[in-house]
This record gives C-alpha cells, sequence and structure tokens, in this order.
C-alpha cells in the first residue's frame, strides 16, 4: 500500500477516524491543529496548515513515509484551508515565517463539506456568511478589503496548475449550501487538466461523518481509492530540510 503523507486539516474530532483507517493502509497522518477566530485573524489559520505541509514534506520520510507525495485535506473549515492550500502552492505571503527552500505544493486535495467562496453576497446564506467573516475571522470590511476576501476564495484561485482533487459534500448541507461545491468543481474541471473527482451524498448533511456511520464508510472508501490512484502516478521533488 502507498506510504504517503496526508495532512488533514482539523482541530477537533473530524477526521480521525479517516486517519485511523489510513494510517492501517500505510499513510501517515499528520492531524493540523491551526489558530482559529476570532482569537486570531485571518490568515494565520492558512499560514499554519502551510507550515505544516512544509514540515511534512521535509520530514515524513523520518517515521516511513514517502515525502514525495503528500496529500492534504479537511472537513467544513478544514476544507476549505485544504482547497486553498492545494491551490496556493509556494504563495510568498503565507510562508514570509518559512526557511527559505521550503515547499508547501502538494500532490492531492481532499476536501469535505468545505467553503470556496468567501466573496459572493448574491443570496441572504453567502451574505451572512460574509458579513460573519467581516466581523470574527478577516475583522476587516470587504468593500475596503476586497483583495482579502479574493485571495481566500478558492473559487477564485482556480488555475490549470491546480492538482488532484476528491471534492465530498451533501445534498442536504444546511450550513454550506451543495450548490457552492457544484460551482467551485464545475470551474476547476473547466481548466484542470488533473482527476476532479466529485461525490454528493443524496440527503446527507454538514457534519455527516460524526453522525452517519453508513454514508461515511463508502466515503472513506472513495478517498482511499481515490489517493492511491493519485499517488501510483504522480511523484513530486523532496523539500529542503524545515
Amino acid at each position: 500500500m502507498p506510504g504517503g503523507a496526508w495532512v488533514f486539516g482539523s482541530r477537533l474530532v473530524q477526521g480521525h477516524e479517516l486517519m485511523a483507517r489510513f494510517a492501517e493502509m500505510g499513510w501517515v497522518c499528520v492531524s493540523v491543529q491551526y489558530r482559529t477566530s476570532p482569537l486570531h485573524r485571518w490568515p494565520r489559520q492558512i499560514t499554519d496548515v502551510k507550515a505544516a505541509i512544509a514540515w511534512a514534506r521535509a520530514n515524513v520520510g523520518r517515521f516511513g513515509g514517502d515525502q514525495s507525495f503528500i496529500a492534504v485535506a479537511g472537513c467544513s473549515a478544514g476544507g476549505h484551508l485544504a482547497t486553498l492550500a492545494g491551490l496556493t502552492p509556494n504563495d510568498p505571503e503565507w510562508q514570509k515565517d518559512l526557511p527559505p527552500g521550503a515547499d508547501t505544493s502538494v500532490d492531492a486535495v481532499v476536501s469535505v463539506y468545505g467553503r470556496y467562496d468567501w466573496q459572493d453576497r448574491s443570496n441572504l446564506e453567502r451574505a451572512r456568511f460574509v458579513e460573519f467573516l467581516e466581523r470574527v475571522v478577516v475583522k476587516r470590511s470587504q468593500a475596503k478589503y476586497p483583495e482579502a476576501f479574493r485571495r481566500a476564495s478558492p473559487v477564485a484561485r482556480v488555475t490549470a496548475a491546480a492538482p488532484p482533487f476528491l471534492v465530498v459534500h451533501g445534498s442536504r448541507d444546511a450550513v454550506i449550501p451543495v450548490a457552492e461545491a457544484r460551482e467551485f468543481v464545475d470551474r476547476l474541471r473547466a481548466v484542470s487538466p488533473e482527476t476532479v473527482c466529485y461525490a454528493e451524498l443524496p440527503g446527507a448533511g454538514h457534519g455527516f461523518d460524526l453522525v452517519d456511520a453508513v454514508r461515511t464508510g463508502p466515503v472513506v472508501h472513495a478517498i482511499g481509492l481515490f489517493l492511491d490512484h493519485t499517488y501510483h502516478r504522480r511523484t513530486a521533488p523532496v523539500g529542503e530540510a524545515v
């Protein structure tokens, strides 16, 4: 089985069962404890994830992993961070504190009920979310600092250089409506030559993996198939020591 690294952006119990399963399959799993709002203002969350990726790229070989293959994954806010990290490899703005040569690129991304748009205010739900970002996370007005919200929006950072993606979302997600995931996947598929997989779970809501074992089992299996397939067809340069 593969021996790459799977970096999971999650502060709570989300993903721990997934990581246990993948550790059994031979993956080295890293759980990221990133700083959160309102105590820590954006973009400290993404810089923490970037630091974890760079560490994994440089050090996972010490734990029996293959540092030429780093996958990043997350649920909800972690899905947003994993997606944004995958779309912004070695972005100098978000790794100023890392040593020269640190590699924050990833070879695959798995996002489970993630956020993809921090700009759109076209309906009540999206407007309320942007207001929350202004008040609690970014702590700046979108009207005055539109670029900060654009740069944090994965849907605005899509390019043909994106790594392979697996996006999972529930059709009845009341926290992040499924339309947002569909829009992101459509944008990514329009430009990316890499694999872009999308799994929409009928009737599933936000955080389904915490309460619904019937759906979680097949999702874990699908993630395993995606990572196994991607691992065996990709290679990446080894990062310098961090």
